[in-house]
């Protein structure tokens, strides 16, 4: 029975880390995210190829590849945690009890950003299975999970100001 266990496991993990590697991404869009007047970075999107569905996307249903260009010449630890906190706090706005519920693991996640500084490069892979993880300069920062956390950083960036999410879909949107 263990060694059936064992093996379905395997299975699940091999899978997983087999439709990472082999996911052909193509880039539908970029554009800059704004926060007030801070411009911290440009962001990028990319989506498996043959995915075409802009509500699903923005549902969190498809995979998604968002890379960060930082734009800020340095921006410390904590500078950079209050901006991604902002981001997740303007998602929750109407689920108070869900961002409470979730705050353990949103600081966890925090903890885990460093300081940036002009041209850093973060990238951020999430399917909808296992969540989002975080990779900077090719190395993996963190495993993000928990549906409701993924959906509010997808939509921060993805239905952040109409500008921004015409910028991101502009590929798709000229096939239409």
């Amino acid at each position: 029975m263990m060694k059936r266990i064992c093996f379905i496991f395997f299975l699940i993990f091999s899978a997983s880390l087999y439709a990472e590697r082999d996911t052909r991404w193509v880039e539908i869009g970029e554009g800059t995210y704004e926060q007030g007047f801070l411009f911290p970075y440009k962001i990028k999107l990319s989506v498996p190829y043959g995915v075409k569905n802009i509500d699903e996307i923005k549902q969190g249903l498809f995979p998604v590849k968002i890379e960060l260009d930082w734009l800020l010449i340095q921006y410390s630890k904590e500078d950079v945690g209050k901006l991604f906190y902002r981001q997740f706090k303007d998602k929750f706005k109407d689920k108070e009890e869900s961002f409470r519920l979730s705050q353990h693991i949103i600081n966890m996640f925090l903890n885990k950003l460093p300081s940036v500084q002009k041209h850093d490069h973060w990238t951020f892979i999430y399917y909808p299975d296992e969540g989002m993880r975080l990779f900077i300069d090719g190395k993996k920062i963190y495993h993000l999970v928990g549906a409701e956390l993924n959906r509010a950083l997808l939509q921060s960036w993805l239905s952040n100001n109409p500008v921004l999410t015409s910028k991101l879909f502009s590929r798709i949107l000229k096939i239409k």
